[in-house]
């Protein structure tokens, strides 16, 4: 009989260029498990604690660690090493008394960058797509796999556009920040080959056919850099919004 789905194994030389480990030190790696973020898109638990944050050094330290109950991903407590953490998740880890942002690097590695210990626990989440669902109410898809559905007023589903930035709280999702996607806006460049970097966006130049749309951003140091628009996510204005909620990195 032939054997159905996929491989259970990740080999380390062929991991997802965002993972921060040894390549060819060892044969095998943590393989990322389904959950709120693509395998490309995120980095196992175990990974970011033992190879990031050096929480320790083999995988067995890493699972007696996740068994005690002390790592929460987004306020909920994880026990899984291959569960896929992404992009602005935040990490908890009671026994030390700290917090994480996960956040892009110029190296193309998914990195957990500490933070200031918050009042409450929010989050950036970017909008993916906007559907429209039973009784004609809007439902706002973000890039983690949540889903917020709006309250049935005329018109709140027109406040909402994909790509704009939501900051919500956890584990309510109430929404108590809405950043839209326009010139002016602080945004990070999550993917391509400017990754990691930083800036206020400038301007848009919007294409059709093959060649593709373009946004500039300026850097703090006065670079102008260009991507495509998928590549960014807006993450305030004029400056990253936790420096704003007093929690920065």
């Amino acid at each position: 009989m032939t054997k159905s789905g996929g491989s259970k194994h990740q080999k380390r030389v062929a991991a997802p260029r965002n993972w921060v480990i040894a390549r060819k030190q060892h044969t095998f790696a943590y393989r990322a498990n389904p959950g709120p973020h693509g395998i490309e898109a995120s980095v196992p638990l175990g990974i970011l604690l033992r190879d990031n944050l050096k929480l320790g050094n083999t995988a067995r330290e890493i699972r007696i660690i996740l068994n005690k109950k002390e790592i929460l991903i987004d306020g909920r407590i994880i026990y899984n090493p291959k569960f896929p953490v992404g992009l602005m998740d935040v990490i908890q880890i009671d026994s030390i008394n700290k917090f994480y942002r996960v956040l892009p690097d110029s190296q193309h590695n998914l990195k957990a960058n500490e933070m200031k210990k918050p009042s409450k626990i929010t989050k950036a989440c970017q909008i993916m797509n906007k559907s429209t669902i039973k009784g004609g109410i809007t439902q706002l898809n973000l890039h983690d796999g949540r889903n917020i559905i709006l309250p049935k007023e005329e018109g709140i589903e027109r406040r909402y556009n994909t790509k704009d930035t939501l900051i919500i709280e956890l584990p309510s999702q109430e929404i108590i920040q809405h950043i839209p996607f326009k010139e002016g806006m602080y945004a990070v460049i999550k993917a391509g080959r400017n990754v990691g970097k930083y800036g206020i966006i400038k301007s848009f130049q919007w294409r059709f056919g093959p060649r593709a749309s373009t946004v500039t951003i300026t850097s703090p140091e006065g670079e102008e850099v260009q991507t495509a628009p998928e590549y960014l996510f807006v993450i305030g204005e004029k400056s990253p919004w936790w420096d704003a909620k007093g929690d920065g990195n």
